[in-house]
């Protein structure tokens, strides 16, 4: 079985933890937990590619990420739908580590739930775009999109 090494990056508290956890055990927790370092996590795709999902701290402190990005065969950047602030760090992320465009990518757009307090441009979109083809709105709450955000990047690996 071939192991692949995907990487969930984005700033703190955007819900990529609670966007493993919906994908590999279907599950949702309302209690926030913060991740200290990386959290690794797996789950088989097929009869021969396995995900190992490293689940990477907030992005705040510069550059202690990227020792986790070595050897990532695939990147999952995640921001909050509610909160443009998480696009501005992926930004940050990109201009530090340039050889993130070069990896087969997603974007989720995450908590979509929250629906009132949404606060999105058509800007974001286009910046989204550029980071990645493939951009899902996604719900860890409720899993919408996250299942098909996942198998699109595993279509993409192969």
């Amino acid at each position: 079985m071939i192991s692949k090494k995907i990487c969930m990056i984005g700033r703190f508290a955007v819900g990529k933890t609670s966007l493993v956890d919906r994908y590999v055990k279907n599950h949702f927790s309302e209690q926030y937990q913060t991740t200290v370092g990386v959290a690794i996590s797996t789950k088989i795709m097929d009869e021969t590619t396995k995900f190992v999902i490293w689940d990477i701290a907030g992005f705040e402190q510069e550059n202690h990420y990227k020792p986790y990005l070595r050897g990532a065969h695939a990147i999952i950047y995640v921001v909050d739908a509610t909160e443009p602030e998480s696009l501005h760090t992926l930004d940050q992320i990109i201009a530090d580590s340039p050889e993130l465009k070069d990896l087969p990518a997603v974007c989720f757009i995450n908590k979509t739930d929250l629906v009132d307090d949404i606060v999105w441009q058509d800007e974001y979109t286009t910046k989204i775009t550029d980071l990645s083809e493939h951009h899902f709105w996604t719900s860890a709450k409720t899993g919408d999109n996250v299942e098909t955000g996942f198998k699109t990047l595993a279509h993409n690996l192969t």
